[in-house]
Parts: structure tokens; C-alpha cells; sequence
């Protein structure tokens, strides 16, 4: 609960300052644009007063900054300030008395005022943007000042010259103050410039004319604010138009229950209106037939029957020819609309088919998920029915175009008015009948009696379409009274309620309609045998009855057209929720697919546990690596080839060389075993540093010996290189040309 109180704030707080920004965009130049800009600035401040008294007795916890009682306070106050400053521009822009603008300026500044010491109180001031606090209180100097210069002016008008300088000296002072406070404000410069004219033009009159003493600015009468901008306070519904849509949720069962008792309305009513429909129909073309009422108007055989006038006049008015071609040309449209969107979603449900028995052709068993073609078949077969539906719609289509072809000539002529009527019908001499005839006065008779059903019929229809029942109230009172919903029975009685009577007055319609086409019919022959018999008679007969089956089957026509544009952007609406439909369980279909895609790769992509025997000859273990050549980056540089054999000695181990493998064979002759540190060998110094050579002598003096370690200061003295080289030791590799250190053996 508190956090639903949270969120309907949030919200309210949002719409409150959505107000705000429209009242910015609102063209303050015109008088429309300044009320609406008044209007949502006291919208904005009614919703912040709200939650600055909700908040607090419904969510007493701490809640947010923005929130909090003083910052709504503060908006609130902020808002009315604005909203009064609009009121301040529309009363300039209608230039309005001095007095009023005066009242309407000072209320402004009151209005900022107040905002400016509100927007200070600790814990908010830090809400608000560097320039907002500067901008507010500049206002409230501004419009103080202007205050103060328009009553200057009602001073001056009433001759008051000491009171019209002290009150213009104090508007420039203030005026001084708000440019200090807020450099971002209107044209303070033109401001000023009238207040320094009226200043010096005023302290001229005075000083040469009236002599008065300017007094104290305290000791003026103050000026009294009239406060216009007040908050719109929030109702509750904010809006006119507001629908609880929680008032209509029902539990399950008496949802489905509702849904049921619908569709039996449904049926109902469209079950008696095609009653209503075929059988004013079937009289129509009972006068169509009988060319009545042309026949009796057209006694005189040379002038146009008024209902033939009327006919036409009524063609006329709904759009004639004109509106039958512009309604047939959206049909195509509209139709393969339809078709698109049928064939579309069968599309992607036998592309999601033929993709699922890819992968279960591929994976066998492991394709585990339901088959396509039997979890799409619900949605296939409602496919096949819109289809059905659209087939039959194609069929009934051409049915209406080919009764238009054939009756469009006599629309035409009917669309012309009663010059062409006049042209086209053929002329007869007098057909014999007296007007006051008693066949003729017969045919008025019923034919009047035909018009009256009409106008009943007409009637029913819309109380029967209006025709309302609380069915709901009656299955939730039924199911609270005995813990079980006998839906059908409750549902059957009160359809018998609600619409008993009108079916009753339906069937009485059409029993009357018989009786009277029988009377019509009599009469019709009456009158036929006291007409006199001629060809121009019937050829005129004739065309008079086209043109009345021309108009009939125009109202007909265009209401079929009217049905059929409706039938088919309703139908768009369910093949698009259709369509969503199947293209949600494509898209879940697709994930399932991937998910189980890559489960079953995963298994394929799994170690084996079983792994062969290892042989025998794979446990021995591996030769040890081939020890890297010794660097040579930092050694010093080879001796002259005169001195490489007395120079270079074997390798030791003090010269990090690798270790020679545990083999010990015997020292080859000629060759003497090393060891470190014994007497005659040299100790070289670690690899990469330079030998430790003594400072040169002075000049004039003999270099001396290099200070070797371990030999007492003294230069040893190598045994003399053999002129042949050592005889390789079995098993190794021809020794490297003398001078270099020699590798150990390869293993």
C-alpha cells in the first residue's frame, strides 16, 4: 500500500510538471495562448497543494526530497506566481486601466515573493538550479516596480505630483534591485527608460509649477495586490471522462459466463433484424414490381411522378453514382489487405514447420519438443476459417457488383435531376383512369399502410439495437445465493425479458405486411383492367419501373457497401491480432529452438570416458631437452688469431656451461682435468661483466701486471696449445675448430 501511494504521487508529481512545460509552449502574443498558459500553471499548482496534503497522511515515512512538504509548498507557491504573471500580460496586451494593471503587478510580486522565501527553506535550497533563486527574486523587485510606475500614473492624472516622484523614484529603485538580483529579465532597460522620463518630466513641473513636497515612500498609501492566478484544485476523477476499468472485473467463470451470453444477444438480435430486412425488402420489390406509386401518380401519361422526383432528389443527396464508384474502389484495397496478412502468417507458421522437421529428421529422438504441425493447429484451423470467411466475402462482392452494372444506366439518369428524368422516360396519352378512382384511391390506401410499417420497422430496429441487460449483476447474485452459475438458464430467461417484446412486435409487423401485399395486389389488378391497353403505355410503364428498381437497388447498394467497408477493417483488426498472435509463438518457438540447439550440441560436444589401454614402450620416460648454446652478447672480443691458442682455455663451470651428462669417461691424453679455483687455471668473471682491469700508469711509466685473483697478483702462465687438435672421445661429435668452447655431446 505504501508503495502504490508512492507511484500515484510520482505520478501525479510527473503530471504536474508536464503542465508546466505546456504552459511553455503556449504563444503568449495571443489571448488564446495566455489562458491556456494561465490554466495549466494553476493545474500544476492544484496537483502540487494535493500532494503536499496527501503525502503526508497517507505515506508518513520519509520519502524523497522532491516530495517532501516544503519543496511542494514551494512549486505550489511558484506556479500561482507564473500564473499571475500571465494575467499581468494579458491585462497589458488589453490595456486594461492603470489601477487594475497596477493591483494585478503588485499581486505578481507578492506572488514571487512569497515563492523566493519559500525556495529557501532548509533542505531544498539545494534543489533548485543556480539562476532559479536569482530569477525569482528579480521578479519580485520587477513587478513591484511596475506596480509602482502604473500607480504613478494614476497620481499623476489625479494631480498628486509629490506622490507621483516618490513612487517613481522608488520604481527606479526597485528596478535597480531586480537588474542586480536577475540579469536574465525582460526589457528592464525600456523600464527604466520611461520611469527616468516620467521622473524628470515630473521634478520639472514641480519645480517650476506646483512646488510640492515629495514624501516619504512609507508615508504613500500602499498599493493593494488583486490576486487572479489561484490553484485549480484536482477532483477526484481528475477527469470528466474517467472509467474505472477495475469495476468490471469479474472472476473467471462469470467472465466466460458474460462472454457466453453475448454471443446469444448477439445471435438474437441479428436473427430478428434479418427478419425486419427480408421482409421490407420483399414489399420494396412488391412496389418495384407493381411500378407503384409511379403507376398512379402517372395517370396523366406526360408528366413525371412526384415520388419518382423524390427518388432522384434522394439519390442526389447521398452522393449518387459518384459514392458507389468511390466505395467500390476501396473494396479491392481493403481486401488484399486482408489476404496479406493471411498469407503472411500462414507463411511463417509452415516455415517454423518445415524448420522443426529439419531438426527432427536430423537429431531423431532427441527432438524432444512437440511437433509444429500439432501445436499450430488451433491457430491453422482459425487461419482456414478467416479464409473461409474472406472466400465467401469475394463471392458476395461480386453478387453486389453485378446487380450495379446492371442498374447503374437508370442511377445515372436518377443522379441528373428531373430535366434528364424528363428526356429519358418515354411520353403517352391519358391512361383512362380517373384520379379519384376507387382502384386507385384503394393502392393510396395500402400503400400508405406500407409506409407506416416502414417507419415502425425503423423504430424497432434501433430499440432493438439499443436494448441493454445487467447480466452481469444477476450472475454474481446467482452465484453468491447458491455456489453454483447455471449460466445458459439465466442467460435464456433474461434474454426473454429484455427482448420478448420486440420479437412479438416483429412477427405482428410481418403478419400485417402479408395482409397488405394480398390488398395491394387486388387492387393493382383493379386498377390494370380500367386502364386503356397501348404500347407507348407499357414502354413507359416499363422504363418508369427500371428507374424505380434503379433507386431501390442504389439504397440497397450502398448499404451493402457501408457492411462490406466495416466487415473488412473489423476483420483487420482480428487478422492482426491474429497475426501478433502467431508471430509471439514464432518467436518463443525460435528461443526453445536455440536452447535446445545448443543443449544437444553441447552433448555431442562431451569427452568419451573410456580411454584404450596405454602399450608398455609409452611409460619410458621422454630424453631430456637439448641444453641452449651460452650467450655471446657481452664477451669480450676474440684475441688476435696469433694469440687464440694461448688465450682461450676450456669451458668451466664457473661460466655457467652445461653440465657434462653423468656418464665419466676417462680424460682423453693430452687433456688435463679442470678444476675451479686450482693453480694455473684462470677464473674468468661472470658472464656479461668486464674484466677487472687497474687504472692506466701515469705517463713515462711501465704498464703493470693485470691483478688476477687466487695467483698472488701475478699473471699465469699457460701450458702451450698442442699443434693437434685433442682425438675425439667415442660417441661424440668432431670437436668445433679450435679457439671455441666445445659443446657437450647430444643425447
Amino acid at each position: 500500500a505504501k508503495s502504490l501511494v508512492f507511484e500515484k504521487s510520482c505520478i501525479l508529481f510527473n503530471a504536474a510538471a508536464l503542465s508546466t512545460q505546456i504552459a511553455l509552449t503556449q504563444n503568449l502574443d495571443t489571448d488564446d495562448g495566455l489562458k491556456s498558459t494561465a490554466k495549466y500553471f494553476q493545474t500544476a499548482a492544484g496537483i502540487f497543494e494535493f500532494l503536499r496534503e496527501y503525502i503526508p497522511s497517507n505515506m508518513p515515512q520519509a520519502t524523497t526530497p522532491d516530495l517532501s512538504a516544503e519543496c511542494l509548498t514551494a512549486l505550489s507557491s511558484l506556479m500561482i506566481a507564473q500564473a499571475q504573471e500571465t494575467f499581468y500580460l494579458k491585462a497589458t496586451q488589453d490595456k486594461m486601466k492603470d489601477g487594475i494593471i497596477a493591483k494585478i503587478a503588485m499581486q505578481t510580486g507578492n506572488n514571487y515573493s512569497e515563492a523566493y522565501k519559500n525556495m529557501q527553506a532548509p533542505g531544498i535550497r539545494m534543489l533548485w538550479e543556480k539562476d532559479w533563486l536569482s530569477i525569482v527574486s528579480g521578479k519580485q523587485a520587477l513587478y513591484h516596480a511596475l506596480a509602482e510606475y502604473h500607480q504613478s500614473l494614476i497620481a499623476k492624472s489625479s494631480g498628486a505630483i509629490g506622490e507621483e516622484l516618490a513612487r517613481l523614484k522608488r520604481a527606479s529603485s526597485l528596478l535597480q534591485e531586480a537588474e542586480n538580483r536577475g540579469s536574465t529579465l525582460g526589457d528592464s532597460k525600456g523600464l527604466r527608460n520611461k520611469i527616468a522620463k516620467a521622473h524628470q518630466a515630473a521634478q520639472k513641473d514641480n519645480d517650476f509649477i506646483y512646488h510640492e513636497l515629495v514624501p516619504e515612500f512609507d508615508r504613500i498609501p500602499a498599493i493593494q495586490g488583486a490576486a487572479i492566478g489561484k490553484p485549480i484544485r484536482l477532483n477526484n476523477p481528475a477527469s470528466a471522462n474517467f472509467k474505472d476499468i477495475f469495476t468490471e472485473v469479474v472472476p473467471l467463470n462469470i467472465h466466460n459466463a458474460v462472454t457466453r451470453h453475448n454471443e446469444r444477444q448477439k445471435e438474437l438480435i441479428e436473427s430478428e433484424l434479418k427478419k425486419l430486412k427480408d421482409s421490407t425488402q420483399q414489399m420494396n420489390s412488391l412496389l418495384t414490381e407493381l411500378n407503384l406509386p409511379a403507376a398512379i401518380e402517372d395517370t396523366g401519361g406526360d408528366s413525371i411522378p412526384q415520388s419518382l422526383l423524390e427518388k432522384s432528389a434522394s439519390l442526389i443527396n447521398e452522393g449518387g453514382v459518384q459514392k458507389i464508384d468511390s466505395m467500390f474502389n476501396e473494396l479491392p484495397s481493403l481486401l488484399q489487405r486482408n489476404q496479406e496478412i493471411l498469407n503472411e502468417t500462414s507463411r511463417i507458421l509452415d516455415e517454423e514447420e518445415k524448420e522443426d522437421k529439419q531438426m527432427r529428421e536430423r537429431f531423431k529422438e532427441k527432438w524432444n519438443r512437440m511437433a509444429s504441425d500439432k501445436l499450430t493447429a488451433p491457430m491453422r484451423s482459425e487461419i482456414a476459417r478467416y479464409k473461409t470467411i474472406v472466400d465467401n466475402a469475394l463471392k458476395a462482392d461480386a453478387i453486389v457488383r453485378e446487380k450495379y452494372n446492371n442498374n447503374r444506366n437508370y442511377m445515372i439518369i436518377l443522379s441528373k435531376g428531373e430535366a434528364e428524368l424528363k428526356n429519358h422516360i418515354p411520353r403517352a396519352g391519358s391512361a383512362g383512369v380517373a384520379a379519384n378512382s376507387k382502384s386507385i384511391i384503394n393502392i393510396r390506401r395500402q400503400i400508405d399502410i406500407i409506409d407506416g410499417i416502414t417507419a415502425e420497422r425503423q423504430v424497432i430496429e434501433s430499440e432493438l439495437k439499443s436494448a441493454t441487460c445487467d447480466i452481469t449483476t444477476k450472475f454474481l447474485g446467482a452465484l453468491a445465493a447458491d455456489g453454483v452459475l447455471r449460466d445458459e438458464d439465466i442467460s435464456k430467461e433474461n434474454l426473454g425479458i429484455t427482448y420478448d417484446a420486440y420479437i412479438k412486435q416483429i412477427a405482428d409487423s410481418i403478419a400485417r405486411q402479408k395482409d397488405v401485399e394480398m390488398e395491394l395486389r387486388a387492387a393493382n389488378q383493379q386498377f390494370v383492367a380500367e386502364k386503356q391497353s397501348n404500347n407507348h403505355l407499357q414502354k413507359r410503364e416499363q422504363t418508369l419501373r427500371d428507374i424505380a428498381a434503379a433507386y431501390d437497388a442504389f439504397t440497397e447498394l450502398l448499404s451493402h457497401l457501408m457492411e462490406g467497408t466495416k466487415f473488412y477493417n473489423d476483420l483487420t483488426n482480428l487478422l492482426v491480432k491474429t497475426q501478433t498472435k502467431v508471430s509471439d509463438l514464432i518467436f518463443a518457438r525460435k528461443t526453445e529452438l536455440q536452447t535446445l540447439l545448443g543443449d544437444l550440441q553441447k552433448d555431442l560436444a562431451k569427452p568419451d570416458n573410456q580411454i584404450p589401454a596405454i602399450p608398455s614402450h609409452h611409460d619410458k620416460p621422454p630424453p631430456p631437452a637439448r641444453p641452449p648454446p651460452p650467450s655471446t652478447a657481452n664477451r669480450a672480443a676474440p684475441p688476435p688469431p696469433s694469440q687464440a691458442a694461448s688465450s682461450i682455455a676450456p669451458p668451466t663451470q664457473a661460466q655457467s656451461a652445461p653440465a657434462v651428462p653423468s656418464t665419466n669417461y676417462a680424460p682423453a691424453p693430452g687433456q688435463y682435468p679442470q678444476y675451479t679455483g686450482a693453480p694455473g687455471q684462470p677464473t674468468y668473471p661472470p658472464q656479461g661483466q668486464p674484466y677487472p682491469y687497474q687504472a692506466p700508469a701515469p705517463p713515462g711509466q711501465p704498464m703493470p701486471y693485470q691483478q688476477y685473483p687466487y695467483h698472488g697478483g701475478q699473471q699465469p702462465v699457460y701450458p702451450p696449445h698442442p699443434s693437434q687438435p685433442y682425438p675425439p672421445m667415442p660417441g661424440t661429435y668432431p670437436p668445433p675448430p679450435q679457439g671455441y668452447p666445445q659443446y657437450p655431446p647430444h643425447q
